[in-house]
């Protein structure tokens, strides 16, 4: 089994996703749904003619890091239409959780993903939520009071080890970033031939 801790509006956790599915698919193993809502980060402020040293570092490495999520969305045949800035995820993340317990998970995860990084879903909207998991065979999310599950489910990841996104949890290993995805081809295939070092 993969875990897989992500995060529906975490640009690392969209490019993960479907090479997760693929390993996934590929070896017959299953894959442990974990969404994990990370604090909603605000839009950097604008002015770049005041801007100190520090800020200015964050911007380019923001700047950069949008640069390189399109170019791999590009080849994923993903449409990104949008950021995450100020975006709270607890009730897409809420809605995983009803989707693992409704046997729906993976269809419930790839719509929600790539419909929030197309621009298409409000993954802050209930209702919209609701609907997401409906079409997908997991009705009765209305009447779900998630907080407290959600906050067991958050402390018991992050007693996994979990404290990144995304991560990748097999066996006692943990693995921060789907850069990893070889390695753990390789663990679960029982070690065979050398190691993608």
């Amino acid at each position: 089994m993969i875990g897989f801790a992500f995060d529906y509006a975490n640009a690392a956790s969209l490019l993960a996703l479907e090479p997760t599915c693929a390993l996934a698919d590929d070896l017959g193993v299953d894959i442990e749904w974990l969404p994990l809502p990370t604090a909603a980060r605000d839009a950097p402020l604008p002015d770049r003619d005041n801007e100190t040293v520090g800020q200015r570092h964050t911007r380019v490495r923001a700047e950069y890091f949008a640069n390189d999520t399109a170019r791999y969305a590009r080849w994923q045949g993903i449409d990104v239409n949008r950021d995450a800035d100020g975006v709270d995820s607890t009730v897409a993340c809420a809605g995983g959780l009803w989707a693992n317990r409704h046997g729906v998970a993976r269809e419930y995860n790839r719509h929600v993903m790539r419909e929030f990084w197309a621009g298409r879903l409000d993954i802050e909207d209930g209702d919209a939520i609701a609907s997401v998991l409906r079409g997908s065979g997991a009705p009765g999310f209305e009447g779900f009071d998630f907080a407290a599950e959600l906050a067991a489910h958050r402390d018991s990841v992050r007693g996994r080890g979990v404290f990144m996104l995304p991560t990748f949890l097999v066996g006692d290993e943990i693995f921060v970033g789907r850069q990893h995805l070889p390695m753990i081809r390789w663990l679960l295939t029982d070690r065979e031939g050398p190691g993608p070092l």
